[in-house]
């Protein structure tokens, strides 16, 4: 039982984690339902060494989320877990897109990226 009981707490301690990187992420709500579903991201230096890794979770309703490119980051890497498309676009902090990729639903991508832009992540509302 008390083997059990650290696993639901563990568990829920997990979830309640999640929940709260949420609430770091800017988030942009729609009617339209999005597709759901985890992309993981991780911001790689030039000589591939990891500078940050997140996990953005996509729910109903929410069909963008956007982050910074922290300092020292080149790479976008990003690991696509919805059951859609994800497109992400590079903005200067001025609000000027840069570039603009996408990657297929369960695919991975690398996206170069520059210091102090932000890369927006969208999925497409069905």
């Amino acid at each position: 039982m008390g083997t059990r009981t650290g696993r639901h707490r563990a568990a829920i301690g997990a979830a309640l984690a999640l929940l709260a990187g949420l609430g770091t992420m800017a988030a942009t709500a729609s009617p339209a339902a999005a597709a759901t579903g985890d992309v993981l991201v991780l911001q790689k230096g030039s000589t591939g060494n990891l500078v940050t890794l997140q996990t953005f979770l996509f729910l109903p309703g929410i069909t963008e989320q956007s982050d910074g490119v922290q300092a020292g980051a080149t790479q976008f890497a990003v690991t696509n877990l919805t059951n859609g498309t994800l497109t992400l676009t590079e903005k200067t902090p001025a609000g000027a897109v840069l570039h603009s990729d996408s990657i297929a639903a369960g695919r991975s991508g690398t996206f170069a990226v520059t210091g102090g832009d932000t890369v927006a992540l969208t999925v497409p509302s069905d």
